[in-house]
């Protein structure tokens, strides 16, 4: 069995790089797990993030507790490696969660890290990035009560606001680049807008009530 370092965990993993779009202030929070779900590591940025989150959630020893949002996309991850028989089928497998809280926007990446025997040895990283609202203009409570916005959409808005296309949405949430249009299609008939742009503008301005009228499917 191979030996993970601290190092290995910050470099690249299974050729998904970072995005410079999704790089905030504030540095990046990492986690590891065993292939059962067993804490293994958890750097300071992580540990500070989850304060931020859950400013009571320590135990007497100043130890964290992982928060749920972080424990779903782990079992995600190990569920996975329960049914991969190569480490080639993880390679472009990754769960992506958003994580809110008042005033606060997490987006969590969890993608595995395969040594053999895979159920035994692999390992589950996930990878903590804080979202920053002013740059990114998020969608805040009020305005995820105001249009009743799943967590998926959010995401979906989320990258939408960073550019992506489609394709590039599609690609970050596991999804086909059909789903992401039907879930920008349910999001423009919950906030009335005809068009990508119209949407962002709609987010930062969510009482305007002028709909522009162009196509948004294809990008």
């Amino acid at each position: 069995m191979s030996t993970i370092t601290a190092g290995d965990i910050t470099r690249p993993l299974n050729g998904l790089k970072q995005s410079p779009r999704l790089q905030q202030q504030g540095g990046t929070g990492v986690i590891l797990f065993n292939s059962t779900g067993h804490l293994l590591f958890i750097n300071s940025e992580a540990q500070a993030f989850i304060h931020q989150l859950q400013p009571l959630s320590t135990r007497e020893n100043g130890a964290c507790l992982i928060p749920e949002e972080i424990l779903t996309v782990v079992r995600a991850l190990v569920a996975r490696l329960m049914h991969c028989d190569h480490p080639k089928d993880l390679e472009s497998f990754q769960v992506e969660r958003l994580c809110v809280a008042p005033g606060q926007q997490f987006l969590l990446r969890g993608l595995c890290i395969p040594d053999e025997p895979l159920a035994r040895n692999s390992r589950c990283l996930v990878v903590m990035e804080k979202l920053n609202q002013h740059k990114l203009e998020c969608t805040d409570a009020e305005i995820q009560r105001l249009y009743h916005l799943t967590e998926r959409e959010q995401m979906v808005i989320i990258y939408l606001k960073l550019g992506f296309t489609n394709k590039e949405i599609a690609g970050r949430m596991n999804l086909s680049e059909y789903t992401v249009k039907e879930h920008l299609k349910r999001i423009m008939h919950k906030t009335k807008t005809t068009t990508r742009t119209g949407l962002v503008g709609r987010m930062i301005f969510p009482t305007s009530e002028e709909p522009s009228h162009a196509s948004f499917l294809k990008r």
